[in-house]
């Protein structure tokens, strides 16, 4: 559930919490190495720590801007467990200047309802146009199965069946333009583009049902691929991280590692949008936390 108030009343209540239980934070401290042998040790910039377990909570490598690194995958490695390698997901997509120039020109900000597939995944909800690509829920949803390479089906009218519809606007109105029918239903601006890149303009009575029906299937079959995303910048969260084959599933230690605990994003698992990504954070440490 999203929070009613801001998120400053998140963290002020993790802080309160932390007070009551006489937790010590630090911060702006460099850690240079971790080693074991009958306990572990942590030295940094500021001295040495030393105890029985360590617990790695360092996250995933998005928004750089944050301080986020990929040291819980350094960690891991240094201690022999496998890992699969970040990459970012929850991000907006980017395509090429040909396609920005082309089908994209002036449609930075539009929006609209749709359903996108990749991969056997399918999501129906808001995609917003951008200036290098494309963003909003059904993008960002789809991106966390996307890899380099693949294709986007979108179906731009996932509510409405264009064909059926639009052989009745040819009926009741036939000097009707199929532009002036398209943008009822879709973005003025989309139907504009699309006219001049993928459809000729006419009057709906001149059209046959069958070519009726291949401007509908292209609308509803909207095929494309993305040049990139935007990468770790604007990444809500990341796929990858320790394999949670690596990982006992009720406390999170290391099955190869006596008191060695990896929780939240630093293990490869990745919730939708939604709140489902801070829900893993805090519910993979809250069971770690009952372990110690």
């Amino acid at each position: 559930l999203f929070c009613d108030d801001k998120a400053k009343a998140i963290t002020t209540m993790l802080f309160d919490e932390c007070d009551k239980n006489n937790v010590t934070i630090q911060t702006d401290i460099l850690v240079e190495t971790i080693s074991y042998k009958t306990e572990y040790s942590v030295s940094t910039n500021s001295g040495n720590y030393n105890g029985q377990s360590l617990v790695i909570a360092t996250g995933g490598p998005s928004i750089p801007r944050m301080g986020s690194t990929d040291f819980g995958l350094q960690v891991a490695k240094q201690f022999g467990l496998h890992s699969i390698p970040f990459r970012p997901a929850l991000v907006p997509f980017t395509f090429e200047q040909k396609d920005l120039s082309g089908i994209f020109k002036d449609l930075a900000g539009v929006s609209l309802n749709v359903r996108v597939e990749c991969n056997q995944q399918a999501f129906t909800e808001g995609m917003l146009f951008t200036h290098r690509g494309l963003s909003g829920p059904a993008i960002l949803q789809i991106s966390s199965y996307w890899k380099k390479g693949d294709l986007l089906k979108i179906d731009l009218s996932p509510e409405l069946g264009l064909s059926n519809w639009l052989i009745e606007e040819k009926q009741q109105h036939p000097n009707k333009m199929l532009k002036t029918s398209l943008s009822e239903k879709l973005p003025k601006k989309l139907v504009q583009r699309f006219s001049e890149t993928l459809f000729e303009d006419s009057a709906i009575g001149q059209l046959s049902d069958i070519k009726i029906q291949k401007i509908s299937d292209n609308l509803h079959n909207w095929i494309i691929m993305p040049s990139g995303t935007e990468g770790m910048r604007t990444a809500e969260v990341c796929t990858g991280g320790v394999d949670t084959a690596e990982l006992s599933s009720k406390t999170f230690e290391s099955k190869k590692q006596p008191g060695l605990y990896f929780i939240g994003e630093t293990i490869d698992v990745t919730g939708h949008l939604g709140g489902y990504n801070f829900q893993w954070a805090w519910a993979s440490g809250w069971c770690c936390g009952q372990q110690l």
